[in-house]
């Protein structure tokens, strides 16, 4: 998360610079310098930028003359007029003045002051010539950067948008599933309709995934899910975001068929991964329909991003399995015509192979070294065990 550097009265007499939180507004530390504080500042924001610094290394978040020039203006109208801004306001105007990088977040954070800002411009003041120039939301505005900075931090923003994407795109895996004999694992039923009626309505029902089953091979290893993997679906509460999970034909986003929780339900039973949804009211929609009644697509899949720590690597009679334990996203199910593992759906799977591979062969070299240790340690006691 970002900091900043100010002056707090939450900080004793002795110590008043405080090294503070932008979200949630709390101390840190508090120290005897502003010196001592941006000492700390420089290091937390270190730790915080490491973990982004792969993903969004293309982009300079530095600030450039016209947005320190405008800040520094700031600060001095702020010294001379005493007011416009806020406290976290000065302390960003003081990052932006150094030259200090921001990181993506307070990018964010930026775009937002200005988008909520720009209605002040309207207000008596804030042009040279008006009465009460420099307004306090003139000077405000300085303080983030002006003009300069709303140009810069609406560039960022943009950037870090397409850079969010591309890495999102490059976690997703796909995952397929054969019904070929099971038609409990995807048919099409009719249903009576819940407002009367005598029409009844179709709904495609399926299993996106199965349980305690081997996935197909994946080049070295297989795959397993594990019953908990999609507690995602089972949680009605506590949710960190909403589940927005849609139901496409193919994982094709030409090709809704359905959204959660809208249209599309999903439940975890002891099978798998359940989905249902009523047939649309479109072409391709009764086509698929169709399609899955006379046994012409007979398969099911979809594409989630496991979650951090979400995977267990094991070995099973030579082979190596992959248990994913835990989805932190789940973007679509449905149903496929053709039931396989695309190459860049088993990417990332292939990544964390490599890895547990490597972490193999370590140990191994590990387990190699302590025996080569015992067998040397009992030839010792075999030439000198007696003398002792």
């Amino acid at each position: 998360m970002p900091y900043h550097v100010m002056k707090s009265e939450k900080c004793p007499v002795s110590k008043p610079w405080a090294v503070m939180k932008d979200e949630p507004h709390e101390v840190v530390a508090c120290h005897e310098t502003e010196d001592d504080a941006n000492e700390q500042l420089t290091a937390l924001n270190i730790a915080y930028s490491e973990e982004e610094r792969a993903k969004y290394d293309h982009i300079d978040f530095m600030p450039p003359a016209g947005v320190r020039e405008e800040a520094k203006k700031g600060l001095e109208w702020r010294r001379e007029y005493g007011r416009g801004g806020t406290a976290v306001g000065v302390a960003r105007a003081r990052d932006l003045s150094n030259g200090t990088r921001i990181s993506p977040s307070t990018a964010k954070r930026m775009k937002a002051y200005f988008d909520r800002h720009e209605v002040d411009k309207q207000a008596e003041g804030w042009s040279p010539g008006q009465s009460g120039f420099p307004s306090a939301g003139r000077i405000a505005w300085a303080l983030w950067g002006g003009d300069a900075g709303r140009s810069w931090s609406g560039k960022l923003v943009r950037q870090i948008n397409a850079a969010d994407e591309e890495s999102r795109s490059m976690a997703i895996e796909v995952r397929s599933i054969k019904v070929e004999g099971d038609e409990d694992m995807l048919r099409v039923e009719s249903r009576a309709k819940e407002e009367g009626g005598e029409e009844a309505q179709q709904w495609i029902v399926g299993y996106a995934a199965k349980f305690g089953v081997d996935s197909l091979d994946m080049g070295d290893f297989v795959e397993r899910l594990d019953p908990g993997a999609f507690d995602l679906v089972r949680e009605r509460r506590g949710r960190k975001k909403p589940l927005e999970t849609r139901a496409l034909w193919n994982h094709d986003a030409n090709y809704p068929l359905a959204r959660y929780p809208q249209t599309l339900q999903m439940s975890v039973d002891e099978v798998g991964l359940r989905y249902e949804f009523p047939v649309p009211e479109t072409t391709y929609g009764k086509d698929i329909a169709s399609n899955i009644a006379n046994g012409i697509v007979r398969g099911s899949s979809f594409s989630f991003v496991i979650a951090k720590d979400g995977e267990q690597w094991s070995m099973e009679e030579g082979r190596s399995i992959r248990t994913v334990t835990k989805i932190a996203e789940l973007y679509d199910v449905g149903p496929v015509t053709y039931p396989a593992y695309p190459d860049s759906g088993v990417a990332v799977a292939k990544r964390s192979y490599d890895q547990f591979r490597e972490q193999c062969a370590e140990g191994c070299k590990k387990r190699e070294a302590w025996h080569g240790k015992i067998g040397e340690y009992r030839e010792w006691l075999e030439k000198h065990g007696e003398d002792r």
